[in-house]
């Protein structure tokens, strides 16, 4: 216990903070921190060699932290411009399509989409600038209807020229980068805004992560810059310390899936979902140990995930948030969905929430509240990820595919319902209730919330609503 105290308050140990600050220490603390971060196995070999660089780069020449970071970004860019992988396997299908059975090169086509798009990009905050308009009030709004419209184009264009996959390229990388333009679009109006072209060209950081961005836009890194060098001593140490923690959160959901799933032979939740035939043939307490190691393993695999990312943007010297804070902790639906993926809480309250709260039902405080919930996590989280699964209009087809998102609509709608009666009628209780009251029976409720929650949790549009439902009225044996 006494060296895990020390671990844990290494940052505030001074003899600590003096070492970080040499050659030695610098050069010592990196090398641990690469090592915890490889055994992780929470971010690729490829991507951690240019996390090193970038590292390595921002420690010889701190002055210059935010060039090289944008410059980093812009080549982490070039290398990986889609979020998933199913938006990288389009772009190869198109480039395999185009012609008369001519093919692009792929990474040609990636390219092309990438100069689009930064392009694109330079034309937007630049026109932003020179705007008094809506252009200039309402950016993100502008962007939103620009990319459904161009969507709404490019899903009715035939497949198999030219055209078409360059449409599709330049919007997978738009989907894949769209929030980074909405927070480079309102960092316009911050205090000590970075330059234009800076801020267009800042759109897939070096620590990577999906479309939410993870440290928001370039104003947002500058609050939480280390400003001293004993600032950026403490910062790195913190990084050190979370990327440890990274590494044990992997492993432990490695070894709860392994335990769990291979050995004890609990089903995943995916596949009881998926297919009915067989959970109907599984006794009713494996299905419910199904459900629950699956909540407890997601919030192991987002936590582990999370903290690498965060840990890297805190050893190049920004000290942001973390993504996930104990979530166990929470007693109410509200606070677990703060705690749970804080980056992606933050898209839809900045660019739902708040707009929304602060323009109508000012005279009436719980509608008010009601409905800029329902904005952010039921319109602005739909919005979110139809943007992050756009490419599955790209089949020429697109009112075949309006029914995926089905399950997606009940999903968001059911969220917004618990973070709306959480906040407005939800009760806090207090030491004075008793320990079962206060800190056990508020936390199971918000355990059975998400568990079911996680039901109609359809990111990657699999499955029907029925199948769904067949799987929650199986659980009570209906």
């Amino acid at each position: 216990m006494k060296w895990r105290r020390a671990w844990l308050t290494i940052d505030a140990n001074p003899a600590a903070r003096s070492f970080a600050g040499t050659i030695r220490g610098l050069l010592l603390i990196h090398a641990l921190f690469l090592a915890a971060l490889a055994v992780s196995l929470q971010i690729s070999l490829s991507a951690l060699a240019l996390i090193a660089l970038t590292l390595l780069a921002a420690a010889r020449w701190p002055e210059r932290r935010l060039t090289i970071l944008v410059t980093s970004s812009l080549v982490f860019l070039l290398l990986r411009p889609f979020r998933t992988a199913d938006m990288n396997t389009l772009v190869v299908d198109l480039a395999a399509a185009v012609g008369n059975g001519v093919s692009v090169p792929p990474l040609a086509l990636q390219v092309a989409g990438v100069v689009l798009f930064l392009g694109f990009a330079q034309l937007m905050i630049a026109g932003q600038r020179m705007s008094s308009g809506i252009w200039s009030r309402r950016p993100v709004l502008v962007q939103l209807v620009g990319f459904l419209a161009v969507l709404a184009v490019a899903a009715f264009v035939p497949p198999g020229d030219y055209g078409h996959a360059m449409l599709w390229a330049f919007l997978a990388v738009w989907a894949s980068c769209f929030w980074f333009l909405a927070y480079a679009a309102v960092d316009l109006r911050a205090k000590a805004a970075a330059p234009d072209g800076v801020r267009a060209l800042y759109m897939r950081p070096v620590w990577g992560g999906d479309v939410a961005p993870f440290g928001k836009g370039l104003s947002f890194l500058k609050r939480f810059e280390a400003k001293d060098d004993e600032a950026l001593a403490v910062t790195r140490l913190k990084a050190l310390k979370l990327a440890v923690w990274t590494a044990i959160l992997s492993w432990t959901a490695l070894a709860a899936t392994t335990l769990f799933h291979e050995m004890l032979g609990v089903p995943k939740l995916g596949f009881m979902i998926l297919n009915p035939g067989d959970t109907a043939t599984m006794p009713l307490g494996l299905q419910w140990a199904g459900l629950i190691v699956n909540y407890g393993v997601d919030l192991l695999i987002i936590a582990a995930w999370g903290h690498a990312i965060v840990a890297v943007a805190r050893m190049m010297g920004y000290n942001i948030p973390r993504n996930t804070v104990n979530p166990l902790a929470s007693r109410s639906i509200a606070e677990f969905w703060n705690r749970y993926y804080y980056y992606f809480k933050e898209v839809l309250v900045d660019f739902f929430f708040y707009p929304a709260f602060m323009r109508w039902f000012k005279t009436s405080p719980r509608l008010r509240i009601a409905f800029a919930t329902f904005c952010a996590a039921g319109f602005g989280n739909f919005l979110y990820h139809l943007i992050f699964v756009s490419h599955v209009f790209a089949d020429g087809t697109p009112f075949d595919e309006l029914d995926r998102f089905a399950t997606l609509a009940f999903y968001v709608g059911l969220l917004s319902a618990g973070l709306i009666i959480s906040q407005i009628w939800g009760r806090k209780t207090s030491p004075a209730d008793g320990f079962w009251r206060h800190e056990v029976l508020p936390r199971i409720n918000v355990a059975l919330f998400f568990c079911f929650l996680k039901i109609f949790d359809s990111v990657w549009l699999e499955g029907q609503l029925s199948d769904r439902f067949h799987f929650l009225f199986g659980l009570f044996g209906v």
